[in-house]
């Protein structure tokens, strides 16, 4: 089962996905930093929702919890057809709300 960490690396956030089916030292890992995510959505949580705009973000995903989201829910949000889905869409904002909240940009 994937799981998704964050670390504190050289004073920045690091976002990992680790697979290990086997326990052992087989499987993979994906790593990003996720800081320049978090402070957006902060920095656009604090500004408010901006009336002008045609569309309203919902929130800053970094690759590495899009990854972690495919797997563990079976949610691609990089998948066109994701968009279009509408059960899919609030399953994901779902998963967002409960378990990233960090990265929404409006409270």
């Amino acid at each position: 089962m994937p799981k998704f960490k964050h670390t504190e690396w050289t004073g920045g956030l690091e976002g990992q996905v680790e697979y290990n089916p086997t326990g052992g030292r087989q499987g993979w890992q994906v790593k990003q930093d996720i800081k320049p995510f978090i402070e957006n959505a902060k920095r656009s949580r604090e500004e408010g929702f901006n009336r002008k705009s045609h569309y309203r973000k919902f929130a800053s995903i970094p690759d590495v919890v899009a990854i972690e989201i495919a797997t563990k829910y079976g949610v691609n949000i990089h998948d066109p057809a994701t968009s279009s889905d509408k059960d899919l869409m609030q399953k994901f904002k779902k998963i967002i709300i409960e378990d990233y909240s960090y990265l929404l940009v409006s409270s």
